[in-house]
């Protein structure tokens, strides 16, 4: 099923806004099994042909939400070590996830079929930037000459995130900051040098 809207009139920016920043409030508040297209178009202040003109499905406005919602991709700093730059990505990724929204799109991302739509616009939207960011870090490093330069980019990006959507989707367990900044990150990035370097 197609969910993302045909092409029609222009879109209100003013409505849009409302409708994504209610779908927001209204899952910090109840969660995303008791949000409804009623629900948010009440209130937003729209009505649900509104919505409905945009998205035909509210998992692609969950989507929508959230990418409006999160930071832009954390980009490398020339002046920071590999390891602070990593460091940086995965406290950025590991907030995104301990809020609602985040935690929101991992469930749906999960149930998601590769080809769907809404699992495609996760990866283009939000994925592929920051793993694209995550490349050049590791492709300046190699350079600079600081890690090996026969090292799988592929594998290695893997090595470093993984663990964080483990995390999150199989022992469904958050990450403190405090706790993140001191022992876990800096483990997991630790080890991850130390087999490229």
């Amino acid at each position: 099923m197609n969910l993302r809207p045909s092409a029609g009139r222009p879109r209100s920016e003013e409505s849009k806004n409302a409708i994504l920043n209610a779908t927001i409030e209204l899952l910090n508040k109840s969660g995303y099994p008791a949000l409804t297209i009623e629900g948010i178009a009440s209130h937003a202040g729209v009505s649900k042909a509104t919505i409905y003109r945009w998205w035909n499905h509210k998992t692609l406005l969950v989507m929508d939400a959230f990418i409006m919602l999160i930071a832009p991709p954390v980009e490398l700093r020339d002046e920071e070590t590999l390891r602070e730059n990593f460091l940086m990505q995965l406290t950025a990724l590991s907030n995104v996830f301990n809020s609602t929204i985040g935690r929101t799109m991992l469930s749906i991302i999960s149930e998601s079929a590769p080809d769907s739509e809404v699992f495609k616009a996760f990866y283009s939207q939000y994925i592929s930037p920051r793993r694209a960011t995550a490349r050049r870090i590791l492709q300046a490093s190699i350079l600079r000459g600081e890690v090996r330069s026969d090292i799988d980019i592929d594998v290695v990006l893997d090595m470093i995130y993984g663990p964080i959507y483990f995390r999150f989707l199989i022992h469904k367990r958050p990450l403190e900051t405090s706790y993140l900044e001191t022992s876990y990150l800096v483990t997991l990035i630790d080890y991850t040098l130390q087999a490229i370097r």
